[in-house]
């Protein structure tokens, strides 16, 4: 395992599809033959999507150096923009408020359901982000000044704090009084990003990491068909922190030529406006005559990835769209 220079990008753009993708698969609702397992197979592999999300952010949000206000102006463009419309066109798509009519009262009402929490499941990746962004500066400084030991320390310490006594907790009486706040959440996929970028990786190893992100995601499903618990599916659960790791780790060292980067690239500039048009994009799907008919026929083994793609490239087909319209372009950015 050696260094790397941050000079290849073009795996970035890999991670970005493959991630959104796999969010479209997470959202399928299939109805259709198959055993549950495959269904909670494909669910279990959709889980490293959002992680991997971060893990990216962190890569090349933490290496860089700029001023305060140009950061912020970034994000605001990239993030709060679109947090703010996409939260209000999910409010106006399930028609919230719509018996009332519009008034200042029911602006006041969806700004306060904005502030509260995600007007759609998966919009809750931004309060998770906008939380992450504004301690990006503070990180910045540290990994500035951060010897690899100190990145592995941190790393350590939150895969202790969060994902190993998050599952003492979940199974265990045992409970602790300790404030332990400043290094909880998602800031640990940040600087794992960060940290597991800095590194090449031999044939051999990775032949490992493949055959341990296969039994890991094996041992997911069947435990989470197993045991009655959300952890084991938690986006902060030890298995799942370490599948996403293997995946960032296999999919950063994927050799891509001219013609594959050629064809990622647009999906790469798409992938956050996937992200959040699929659900609308899977619901109505799902009413048109014809095609609802594909989510309860044929068999989950390969329905699931069919219909994950038909949704993902939909979705990219919508946003390409949106995104050459000069006063929708900023909300899908």
């Amino acid at each position: 395992m050696k260094t790397f220079s941050y000079t290849t990008l073009r795996w970035v753009d890999l991670i970005r599809v493959v991630g959104a993708f796999l969010v479209v698969v997470a959202h399928i609702s299939y109805r259709g033959g198959g055993s549950v397992l495959i269904s909670s197979y494909y669910f279990v592999l959709s889980r490293v999507a959002v992680p991997l999300f971060f893990m990216v952010s962190g890569y090349l949000l933490l290496r860089k150096e700029e001023p305060y206000g140009d950061f912020f102006r970034k994000r605001a463009l990239k993030v709060f923009v679109p947090f703010f419309v996409w939260s209000v066109i999910y409010l106006l798509w399930k028609r919230e408020g719509f018996d009332v009519g519009f008034s200042a009262k029911l602006v006041a009402s969806y700004l306060l359901k904005i502030l509260r929490g995600p007007r759609e499941n998966h919009l809750w990746f931004f309060y998770a982000l906008i939380g992450l962004y504004l301690f990006t500066p503070i990180l910045r400084v540290f990994v500035t000044r951060a010897s690899l030991r100190d990145l592995v320390y941190f790393c350590g310490l939150w895969f202790a704090i969060v994902p190993i006594f998050s599952f003492v907790q979940e199974f265990t009486p045992v409970r602790s009084g300790f404030e332990l706040y400043f290094i909880s959440g998602y800031s640990g996929y940040f600087m794992l990003g960060h940290l597991l970028g800095k590194f090449q990786y031999d044939r051999r190893q990775l032949y490992v990491l493949a055959f341990l992100l296969l039994i890991f995601s094996i041992g997911t499903t069947a435990l989470n068909y197993l045991v009655k618990s959300e952890y084991f599916v938690s986006y902060l659960s030890m298995n799942i922190v370490l599948m996403t790791v293997f995946a960032f780790i296999l999919l950063r060292e994927v050799e891509i030529g001219d013609r594959l980067n050629n064809f990622l690239a647009p999906l790469s500039r798409a992938s956050f406006g996937i992200y959040l048009v699929h659900v609308i994009v899977l619901a109505e799907l799902e009413k048109l005559p014809f095609i609802s008919a594909w989510f309860s026929t044929g068999s989950a083994v390969y329905m699931i990835p069919l219909l994950g793609l038909f949704g993902f490239f939909v979705s990219f087909v919508l946003v390409a769209v949106i995104q050459k319209i000069p006063v929708l372009r900023w909300i899908v950015p």
